[in-house]
């Protein structure tokens, strides 16, 4: 019994001292925060157009992606994605709450997220995710 309690104060002890060990993040200055802003509405206005592409899930194949991106306002990203070849079949949806965040157009639904990057003006890639499941996505300007 005393063992268990010494082995249990020791565990607890350790898990405190592992969450003391941690850094605080630094502090960004007011004109980091600004040239962030800036250059992610650079990169947003880049993505306006149609896109296309392909969404792979490993070792089990994948299908056709479409971004239609319509407008965008400053960071914020509006249009929809279309996928095809899906299990679910072929589907369309508008995307909800898109942005730019640090140079990467992110969109969060649920359990579904979108991560793209730009390459270049004319190729994003990155990853999906959906359900649990997750793999590369990518696409060129059409």
């Amino acid at each position: 019994m005393i063992r268990s309690m010494l082995t249990l104060a020791g565990l607890t002890a350790a898990l405190v001292l592992a969450g003391c060990a941690s850094q605080p993040a630094a502090p960004v200055s007011k004109e980091a925060a600004a040239a962030t802003a800036v250059n992610d509405a650079a990169a947003a206005a880049k993505l306006k157009g149609n896109w296309a592409g392909n969404w792979t899930l490993p070792g089990f194949g994948g299908g056709k992606f479409e971004l239609i991106v319509t407008e965008v306002n400053g960071t914020e990203v509006k249009g929809s994605a279309n996928w095809y070849g899906t299990a679910a079949g072929d589907t369309k949806g508008p995307l909800a709450g898109a942005a730019v965040q640090n140079g990467t157009l992110i969109e969060n639904k649920s359990s579904n997220a979108i991560k793209l990057s730009l390459k270049g003006d004319n190729e994003l890639s990155g990853t999906w995710s959906a359900s649990g499941y997750s793999g590369p996505l990518s696409a060129k300007r059409q």
